[in-house]
C-alpha cells in the first residue's frame, strides 16, 4: 500500500510539473488566473499528501519530538504535516480555490 501512494505521489508530482511548463507558454494558458489558482491548490495539498505518507512510513517514531535525538530526520515530517495545513488556509481555502476556479475560470454557476 505504501508503494502505491508512493507511486500516486510521484504521478500527480509529474503532472504538477508538466502543468507548470505549460503554463509558460502563452497559446496554452486560455485563462490568465487559472494557472495561479491551480497551481496553490495543487501544490498545497500535494505537500501536505506527501507529509501524511512520510508520517506514516515512519511509523511511531514520527511522534518523536524535534529535539530527540531518535527523531527520524530531526522531525522533519511531523513538522512539514503540521505546517501543511497552514497552506491549504492561506490565500484562500482549497474549498474556496475550487470555487473561484469553478465560477470564474470554467463559468459554472455561483454556489448559494
Amino acid at each position: 500500500m505504501i508503494r502505491d501512494r508512493i507511486m500516486q505521489l510521484a504521478i500527480r508530482e509529474e503532472g504538477f510539473a508538466l502543468n507548470q511548463k505549460r503554463a509558460r507558454v502563452p497559446a496554452l494558458a486560455e485563462d490568465m488566473m487559472r494557472i495561479p489558482l491551480q497551481w496553490k491548490l495543487a501544490i498545497s495539498e500535494l505537500s501536505q499528501d506527501a507529509a501524511a505518507l512520510a508520517l506514516d512510513i515512519e511509523g511511531a517514531a514520527s511522534s518523536l519530538y524535534m529535539a530527540d535525538p531518535n527523531a527520524p530526520q530531526g522531525g522533519r515530517w511531523p513538522l512539514a504535516y503540521l505546517n501543511s495545513f497552514g497552506m491549504t488556509i492561506a490565500a484562500g481555502t482549497s474549498e474556496v480555490q475550487r470555487n473561484i476556479l469553478g465560477e470564474r475560470v470554467l463559468g459554472l454557476a455561483k454556489t448559494r
